[in-house]
């Protein structure tokens, strides 16, 4: 097949069949169910592992029932012999086989070089002065760090340690591994792992190390995070892809790595397939769906085929909504533009609407400076640039999502076209540290919850989004306010006559135990059950200070307080009966507090000394 994606007639085209099976079975029942179609010259290529596929929507029930599962084949057949082929009755579709290439102008071999030739502007700037001459460095590495603040991000103490980004692309030559002949004699380091997984971090040359760049601008932006050289130039097709996204998907399930994904390749031309690039249940694509909701943190290039100075593969696709193809303007992923440090927007830079999605690209990263080569260019190198951007903020904020990642680059990013988001620049220039500061937890201001308060504060949730707190107020009676997910409630007394701060624990749904010292200085214990609060329970003692609350598993009750002999006292519940006081000899010259992490384990804190002797003003702690 051609580059182009046009078949000779008579020639076997390489195609992807996607079709169902009997659950569990894999390449075996693949191989028979292809063995008893009646359609001649299919040649399956057995050496393809069957790629298992969520099946679509429409289809979900009925292969429950049948239990079945949907998996994708690849093979050769003739053109004409297509609709034979899908006419079978295990077959959903046959989609071809489609080239794909990195998004890069000119493959070079120069290490001193860029992967994209200067280009001739042949369209006007859609903002300001366009640069089109990506041979032409604009800074360094760490200019860009510093350009968008990595740097200070660093200096926070992240630096990409625990993250692993898999570079989708043409392969790496990694250190430490048998590299083979012909390649360069240029290492990249941190790369632990890969697809496929027999001879990953070998090879770079056939996509002319666009892959070495790749990993040298993540590693860059990110240098602890690790690398997983997921080579798809093998096969210079969209099956390669899929192959190496299944891969991730499972080593994801494995271990949680690798976090992030990116790719800096694609299709110049819709006419390379037209299934493909229009097409949101086109296999490929709804695997990289399927990553995303595993976890995976997805970035793909927007493109070399902006209207100011396009690549001149695009041929008469370039420009704005003639420019973005398939999953790279997928409304999932984050796709990424081109700019260069001077904040000058790089004209082959592909624009948006996005086959798949009008508001593309999402934003701009940084392209055009000394990196691997002499000057990594393209969207090619913005996009992994942006992924040891994304490397930092989710080691920083492991929970963070795809949705997460792109709105905190979105909201933060500088605009350079016109106000707000623009089909050329999309939000404007990625703004690392901002990005970072917008995705770290952070304390609200103050609220005023009033009430006039004497002692105070417990609080404690026995559920999400639920929150119970209690004060002693000016009558020295228990107060009690709570959130029950959108609203406060009014005060409202419990009662008692309390002469400390309350303490206050939850070990269940709708269950909440409330300490407090009484008037007599005795240990008092209220409860709510789920429908009532009881009454008050006088739970002895003679309390100085107090009271400290915790809970090692359900239906369990540990409460500290300082007895009149400076002591911490305990008492427990064990799910029936509370036990006597037990006294942990100390001398505390304040309230204790305890939490438990895990069933047998408690944590007490007080300020004071193991010994009357002792130095007071330290904190202590008793472990159970």
């Amino acid at each position: 097949m051609a580059e182009n994606g046009t078949v000779t007639p008579g020639e076997l085209q390489p195609v992807l069949v996607e079709m169902r099976i009997p659950k569990s079975q894999g390449a075996i029942a693949a191989l028979q169910a292809i063995g008893s179609m009646s359609v001649p010259g299919f040649q399956l290529d057995t050496s393809y592992e069957a790629v298992p596929m969520t099946p679509p929507q429409e289809m979900a029930s009925l292969l429950a029932d049948s239990d079945e599962e949907v998996v994708v084949v690849r093979g050769m057949i003739d053109a004409s012999q297509i609709p034979a082929l899908e006419a079978q009755a295990n077959v959903i579709k046959v989609y071809p086989d489609s080239p794909i290439a990195p998004f890069t102008s000119t493959l070079l071999k120069s290490e001193d070089t860029a992967l994209v030739s200067p280009l001739a502007a042949s369209g006007t700037c859609p903002i300001g002065s366009c640069d089109c001459s990506p041979g032409t460095a604009k800074g360094t590495m760490a200019e860009v760090a510093t350009y968008l603040g990595v740097d200070q991000i660093w200096s926070a103490g992240f630096k990409g340690e625990g993250i692993v980004v898999g570079v989708v692309d043409g392969g790496i030559t990694a250190a430490g591994r048998p590299v083979g002949s012909g390649e360069t004699a240029r290492r990249i380091p941190r790369v632990i792992g890969g697809y496929p997984t027999a001879d990953w971090g070998t090879k770079a040359a056939r996509w002319s190390e666009h892959g070495n760049m790749c990993s040298t601008d993540v590693l860059g932006m990110a240098p602890q995070a690790q690398i997983y050289d997921i080579r798809i130039s093998d096969g210079n097709a969209v099956s390669s892809a899929l192959a190496g996204f299944q891969w991730a998907i499972n080593q994801h399930r494995a271990d949680g790595t690798p976090q992030v994904l990116t790719n800096s390749w694609g299709m110049f031309q819709e006419a390379w397939d037209r299934t493909y690039v229009r097409n949101p249940d086109h296999p490929f694509t709804r695997k990289v769906v399927e990553a995303i909701n595993e976890g995976i943190l997805v970035l793909f290039a927007a493109g070399n085929c902006g209207g100011t100075c396009p690549d001149g593969r695009c041929g008469p696709d370039s420009g704005p909504g003639r420019s973005i193809w398939g999953a790279n303007g997928h409304p999932q992923v984050m796709t990424v533009g081109a700019v260069n440090k001077n904040e000058q927007f790089v004209g082959y830079s592909s624009q948006g609407p996005a086959a798949l999605d009008p508001q593309k690209p999402d934003f701009c990263s940084i392209t055009h400076f000394q990196g691997y080569f002499g000057s990594d260019s393209g969207t090619s190198a913005a996009t992994p640039i942006a992924a040891g951007v994304v490397a930092l903020l989710k080691q920083a904020n492991p929970g963070l999502t795809q949705d997460q990642a792109k709105n905190a680059l979105k909201s933060t990013a500088k605009d350079i076209g016109p106000a707000g988001w623009d089909q050329h620049s999309g939000a404007g220039i990625i703004r690392a540290k901002a990005a970072f500061d917008a995705i770290r937890p952070s304390w609200s201001g103050w609220e005023s919850l009033g009430g006039f308060c004497t002692y105070g504060v417990a609080a404690a949730a026995w559920s999400a989004n639920r929150l119970d707190t209690f004060v002693i107020g000016g009558d020295s009676a228990m107060y009690h306010k709570y959130w029950d997910g959108s609203a406060w409630s009014e005060w409202g007394s419990l009662g008692g006559f309390c002469i400390s701060a309350p303490a206050a624990v939850s070990w269940g749904a709708n269950r909440i135990d409330l300490f407090v010292i009484g008037g007599d200085r005795a240990l008092y214990h209220k409860w709510w059950d789920g429908s009532a609060w009881s009454d008050w329970e006088n739970l002895g003692g003679f309390c100085t200070y107090g009271v400290a609350a915790s809970s090692q598993s359900i239906n369990q009750l540990d409460v500290f307080v300082i007895g009149g002999d400076s002591a911490l006292y305990q008492k427990t519940w064990d799910g029936s009966a509370w036990s006597n006081w037990q006294k942990h000899d100390s001398f505390c010259i304040s309230a204790p507090a305890s939490v438990s992490w895990g069933s047998g384990r408690i944590d007490a804190f007080v300020l004071g000394a193991i010994a009357p002797s002792g130095t007071s003003g330290t904190a202590k702690r008793l472990s159970t």
